[in-house]
């Protein structure tokens, strides 16, 4: 029997060795053969790998000449004539409706849309401000831009419909609100109304409404061009909104193509550009799908080409500024940007960019034939697949421009469309290359791939927007971060930086771990409903003219040099702040104060690959873990106001906001809410506390006694007690014993090194994680063995006090080691082979053995179980109460172990105890029989 059991665990010995060793485990970091690189060749097309590369003869191609499919048209103006005959503006969705649906295609487009169809009452969007009337561009109010879109109604206006045209306007496609009213008619057909913000625009003389004329402005349709024009001019577009030249901005799309010249404010048709018929000449179509580039003239900085990126593109795009996201297959060391190491970032600007995607690739319509993905509500039950489409003449005719959406935190527009993107594992099978991973099912499901794919931001972006002040420009104190200086400089140092990690809102409620940019906003407001101070009431309150008012210029100026200094620009203490609150209350401000806020960015470009891409554990395993790193948002706090997070953020924000003494705000991310516990950062806190207290108080206490015992023993000399040499423990007990010692004691190293990955080198925290699992299944297999064993014969009954007179024999034996021992006195119990435990060993083993024990196997398996079981594991206190009780636990065990170790010195000589269970002899003390026990001696 005893040979079955030793044979059991030996077997078990060995699968641990062959999971540690054996070649299936793929953790190690050993080089291995590089896999052939995927070229992608300037001009398109894959060029196969160097083993199966085939000969390629290089023929010259001649530039292309217009559009290869689109047949040519004519350019028609909005009453529908060409305009080589009446010399006025084209429309778009007249030429374009001779094919298409524009229409359909205006109506189906919340590019064009951009909140309009959701306005609503202020307060009353998801956003938490009082004073948003959509989730919009068209509405949602953003402290970057700053300027207010005036709802109906408001006693002050400060954008009007045409003002938002011709300004925020400017990142906004055509149609809806820039040809609709908020009523649902025709901006070409309002009556005009006094204080009205649809036909009145702001006096910036007066600061009242003065009366806007849509039919001289005209209305700014959907401008295909700016898409579907690879050459499309859209600075000259920009500037025709801003002149409130609303129907020429689709002509001056077409400047630069040779179609169309201008002498400054007016435009002609070349009639070079066209045939005899009136159609554009085939060589002027150049019609195609959207490029990189016309996504990038709204939404970030987009770069294709041999020429080096420079720090003036990274200006270009809002996605850039507000959280440095750039596009482009370049290789960062080829950049024309002042980067530390710069020769060492051979990675791309994205590997998507690199590979040959472009943005429509993932943002592509969304009854786009080949890619439309069927949703779950609509698709048939019966169907895993249902292979019904548009043909492509139904999709030409009318396309949907609702676009593939993915995640964002920046605003709610189009809520209907979120998630309808491909997600990273819709085309990457993550399994098959993350076969390193420990715990992979539970890293995919609690962490996105962006957070390690995205480990840094190169390019710099937005920190904080400080509108509490503003510069005789108009504009107001900023801070960037990832730049030391501004970003247009070649000679400023690029340093890039950290996203910070929150916890993601996804499609089905359940939050993952991703990257964003915070920016902090501080900003004047007034009023009830409260609402932003117009940026004209700011610049009344700040300056006189061109310059800073007198008044000013003594509160703010510290050193009385006459000027204000950008450092002195700051409400940083109560004579600044109650001198602008006053001069904005003359203004007629009811109730002027500083609000804050803080919105997250989602980081979702740049991805890398490969070694690029977070591949050490001990990056978020750590003290100094990446979740939990702080991330400035402010390089100061403006009247002391702290920020609140905008509401309508896809975030979950546990985190706090601290100021540090150099006055500096910080948020600092919070990873043990919820189910996230993060092995390695989070420490268990009050379970390390107590664990901590209790195993130096026994380390203490066995010093003290220790101490005690060497003295005593010392002074008064040897004592002579009888004793006898007793074989007391088997072979397979001894096996069993060290087995557990064995295990417990490389538990409790391994459970170290995973509590503190800080001290283990790199790339051990995942084999130690690996180890301690194994070992977990040795020492659960190796007690319940012994359960077995020892029930099956009768050996269970060693742990069993009896409970006649266990308290007295419990005394006793706790005042022999609290005195007798110190006197020298003989052991109150004999140890034999029928009773091997005193009353304390019992009640302490059978403790462990029915407590700790199973306490600290059951919540290892939920912790293993995590991934496999997250109900179960969250319905008992998530991982953010199993983690702590285990440490605790661990903890306790340790502190029985040296606990244990040293009692074992309290036998007949320190040594005799560890000699029994080595070689199963043991001397033990004879105890002097009473008479009873005599008699029944001689009897027997």
């Amino acid at each position: 029997m005893n040979r079955l059991r030793m044979g059991f665990l030996l077997g078990i010995f060995a699968l641990l060795a062959l999971t540690l060793f054996g070649t299936s485990v793929q953790a190690d970091d050993s080089p291995r053969e590089p896999e052939p690189e995927l070229v992608i060749p300037p001009g398109g097309g894959v060029v196969p790998p160097p083993e199966v590369q085939i000969q390629v003869v290089e023929v010259e191609v001649p530039p292309p000449t217009g559009s290869p499919i689109h047949p040519s048209f004519a350019l028609l103006d909005e009453a529908g004539r060409n305009v080589l005959d009446s010399g006025g503006a084209v429309s778009t969705l007249t030429t374009c409706g001779t094919c298409h649906d524009t229409t359909f295609i205006a109506d189906h487009n919340y590019h064009a849309s951009a909140g309009l169809t959701a306005l609503t009452d202020p307060g009353d969007t998801a956003s938490g401000r009082p004073w948003d009337t959509s989730n919009g561009l068209f509405g949602r109010w953003n402290p970057i831009t700053y300027r207010y879109l005036s709802p109906s109604g408001d006693d002050l206006i400060d954008l009007g419909t045409a003002d938002w045209v011709s300004t925020i306007g400017t990142r906004h496609a055509g149609s809806g609100p820039a040809t609709t009213s908020r009523s649902g008619y025709p901006l070409s057909e309002l009556a005009y109304a006094q204080g009205d913000p649809e036909t009145n625009v702001l006096d910036e003389n007066s600061g009242e409404g003065v009366p806007w004329d849509w039919s001289e402005s005209g209305v700014e349709e959907l401008n295909c061009f700016l898409c579907h024009v690879p050459t499309a001019d859209n600075d000259a577009r920009i500037s025709e909104l801003e002149a409130g030249r609303f129907r020429w901005a689709g002509t001056a799309t077409l400047a630069g193509t040779g179609i169309v010249d201008t002498d400054g404010e007016t435009w002609t048709w070349n009639p070079g550009a066209f045939t005899d018929g009136g159609e554009l000449a085939p060589e002027y179509v150049t019609i195609a799908k959207p490029t990189n580039d016309a996504c990038g003239q709204c939404h970030g900085a987009v770069h294709e080409g041999d020429e080096p990126l420079v720090g003036s593109s990274l200006t270009d795009g809002w996605e850039t500024l507000t959280s440095g996201q750039v596009f482009s297959p370049q290789r960062v060391a080829e950049s024309g940007l002042n980067l530390p190491a710069k020769d060492e970032l051979a990675r791309p600007w994205d590997v998507h960019a690199e590979r040959g995607l472009d943005c429509v690739s993932c943002h592509g319509a969304l009854n786009n034939p080949a890619q439309v993905t069927e949703p779950d509500e609509t698709k048939p039950d019966h169907l895993e697949y249902d292979p019904r489409r548009l043909d492509l003449g139904s999709y030409l005719e009318e396309p949907l421009h609702e676009f593939a959406k993915g995640h964002t935190a920046q605003g709610t527009v189009a809520p209907e469309y979120n998630h309808t993107m491909r997600t990273c594992t819709d085309c990457h099978d993550p399994q098959g290359a993350h076969e390193w991973l420990p715990f992979q099912e539970r890293h995919m499901a609690q962490v996105a791939c962006e957070t390690c794919h995205i480990p840094t931001s190169v390019a710099p972006a937005a920190e904080q927007y400080d509108w509490t002040v503003i510069h005789p420009d108009g504009t107001p104190r900023t801070a960037v971060r990832g730049a030391d200086g501004a970003v247009e400089s070649a000679d400023t140092l690029i340093t890039g930086f950290d996203p910070v990690i929150l916890q993601r809102i996804e499609e089905d409620g359940s939050t993952r771990l991703a990257p964003y940019n915070l920016v902090g906003s501080w900003f004047w407001a007034h009023g009830t409903p409260e609402r932003p101070v117009r940026l004209i009431d700011l610049e009344a309150a700040y300056l006189d003219g061109d310059d800073y008012a007198p008044d000013v210029v003594a509160a703010f100026d510290r050193d009385g040099d006459g000027d204000i200094s950008e450092g002195e620009l700051a409400i940083d203490d109560d004579v600044k702040e109650d001198l602008i609150r006053t001069r904005l209350a003359e203004r007629g401000l009811e109730n002027p104060h500083i609000a804050a806020e803080l919105q997250p960015y989602t980081i979702a470009h740049g991805i890398t690959a490969g070694s690029w891409a977070i591949r050490d554990c001990q990056v978020c395993h750590s003290s100094d873990s990446r979740l939990s790193k702080a991330m400035p948002v402010g390089a100061y706090v403006p009247g002391g106001v702290l920020p609140t997070f905008v509401g309508d953020a896809d975030t979950e924000t546990t985190g706090s906001l601290n100021v540090t003494d150099d006055g500096r705000l910080w948020y600092e991310p919070e990873t043990t809410s919820g189910d996230i516990e993060v092995l390695g950062n989070d420490r268990g806190g009050w379970a390390d506390w107590i664990g901590f207290t209790v195993f130096m108080l026994v380390l203490i206490g066995i010093a003290i006694h220790g101490i005690i015992r060497v003295y005593t023993h010392y002074r008064r000399g040897p004592e002579h007690h009888t004793t006898r040499e007793a074989y007391l423990y088997t072979r397979y007990e001894r096996f069993w014993h060290w087995t557990q010692a064995l295990i417990i004691i490389m538990l409790i190293l391994t459970g170290i090194v995973i509590h503190y990955p800080d001290a283990a080198s790199a790339g051990t925290f995942r084999w130690m994680i690996l180890v301690h699992n194994v070992l977990a299944v040795i020492l659960v297999a190796n007690a319940i063995l012994a359960l077995v064993d020892a029930v099956a014969s009768g050996f269970i009954r060693q742990f069993l006090p009896r409970p006649a007179g266990f308290f007295h024999q419990a005394i006793v034996q706790a005042t022999y080691y609290v005195q007798g021992i110190f006197r020298g006195d003989p052991h109150p119990y004999e140890k034999d082979e029928r009773q091997k435990l005193n009353p304390l060993q019992q009640a302490t083993y059978l403790a462990i053995l029915n407590i700790l024990l199973p306490l600290q196997m059951i919540t290892g398996i939920l912790i293993w179980g995590a991934q496999r079981w997250p109900d179960v594991t969250s319905g008992l206190g998530g991982l953010g109460f199993l983690l702590p009780v285990h440490t605790l636990i661990a903890w306790l065990f340790a502190a029985f172990l040296v606990l244990h170790i040293y009692l074992t010195t309290t036998g007949v000589t320190p040594l005799a105890s560890v000699r029994g269970m080595v070689t199963g002899w043991e001397e033990v003390e004879v105890q002097p029989a009473d008479e009873d026990e005599q008699e029944t001696e001689v009897v027997s």
